[in-house]
C-alpha cells in the first residue's frame, strides 16, 4: 500500500540498507538481467524494460513507475537513489557585529555516513512535511541545480559539459533526435542547452501523477530513438551515454514546460 499524500521510489541495484517508511519505495532496476534478489519491487514485472538498465540506468524505473501510475495511490510520485535521499537544508550561524545570524546553508549535497540516524532522517515524518510543503507552491521538486563546472577559467555550458567528460558523436546524435522528434522545440532546446550552466542532477524528481504522465510519453521515444543510433561502448561510463542525456532531457522538459520549479539539496550517503 503507498502513502495517499507521497511515494518516492529508491533505485537500487546492490543490496544496501533501506529507510523503512511508507512514502519511501525501494525498486531494484536491471533485474531481468541480474540474479540479485532483494526482498522488494523490482523493474521487470509486467510492461517493463528491465533488460536496458545497463544503459538507462533509473529511466528502467521510472519506465517501470510509469506504467504503473494506476495502482500507485500517491498525490505525489518521485524518484531517489538508494545512495542519495532530498534533505532539508542545514543551518549555520553566522557572526555579525551585533550578534548571530542563523542563515540557511546553501549546499547542493551533503556527504554523510550512512548510519541509522540518517536513514531515520530521511524518512522521518518532519522529512515528508517540509517535501509537501514545498510541493504545495511548485509544478516540480528537484535536486538543487549545481555548477556543470569548468575547464580553465572557462564556465562549461550543459552541452559543454557533455561533449568534454563523455563523448561528441553522442551529443551530434542527441541533437539530431530533438530535430527530428520535436522540430518545433529544437531551436529551444540547442540554446538551453548551450546557455545553461547549472543543472539538476541525477534523474532525481518529485512531482504530481499528471507531470510523470506528461513527461514520460514525452521522454522515452526520444530514449528509444537515441538507443537505435548510439553504439555500445566497451567502458561500463561511457554506455550509459542515453542514462545521462536522460538527466539533462529532465532539465530541458521542466523549464520548457513548468511555471514553477523548488530544489531541495541531496543528501549521499557513503
Amino acid at each position: 500500500m503507498n502513502d495517499k499524500d507521497l511515494t518516492i521510489f529508491s533505485v537500487f541495484h546492490k543490496d544496501y540498507p533501506a529507510p523503512n517508511c511508507k512514502f519511501i519505495k525501494p525498486i531494484l532496476v536491471g533485474k531481468a538481467k541480474s540474479q540479485l534478489d532483494l526482498p522488494f519491487l523490482n523493474d521487470a514485472t509486467g510492461d517493463h524494460i528491465s533488460e536496458k538498465n545497463e544503459r538507462f540506468c533509473e529511466a528502467t524505473a521510472l519506465y517501470w513507475i510509469w506504467k504503473n501510475l494506476n495502482q500507485i495511490n500517491s498525490k505525489y510520485i518521485g524518484l531517489a537513489h538508494y545512495r542519495r535521499y532530498f534533505t532539508i537544508p542545514e543551518t549555520k550561524n553566522k557572526q555579525k557585529l551585533w550578534g548571530t545570524k542563523t542563515i540557511e546553508d546553501q549546499s547542493s549535497t551533503y556527504i554523510r555516513h550512512l548510519s541509522d540516524e540518517e536513514l531515520n532522517n530521511i524518512s522521518s515524518p518532519v522529512m515528508k512535511s517540509y517535501i509537501l510543503e514545498k510541493l504545495a507552491g511548485s509544478d516540480i521538486l528537484l535536486a538543487k541545480a549545481t555548477s556543470v563546472g569548468s575547464v580553465g577559467t572557462h564556465q562549461l555550458s550543459i552541452r559543454d559539459q557533455f561533449i568534454y567528460y563523455h563523448l561528441i558523436e553522442d551529443w551530434l546524435i542527441f541533437e539530431d533526435t530533438l530535430k527530428k522528434l520535436m522540430p518545433d522545440d529544437y531551436e529551444f532546446a540547442k540554446a538551453f542547452f548551450s546557455s545553461k550552466n547549472t543543472m539538476h542532477c541525477y534523474n532525481m524528481f518529485i512531482a504530481d501523477k499528471s507531470f510523470v504522465e506528461s513527461y514520460c510519453n514525452w521522454l522515452f521515444p526520444i530514449l528509444f530513438e537515441l538507443e537505435k543510433n548510439i553504439k555500445r561502448n566497451p567502458y561500463p561510463y561511457q554506455n550509459r551515454a542515453i542514462a545521462f542525456l536522460s538527466e539533462r532531457l529532465l532539465n530541458l522538459y521542466a523549464y520548457k514546460n513548468l511555471k514553477t520549479i523548488s530544489e531541495m539539496p541531496i543528501i549521499y550517503l557513503t
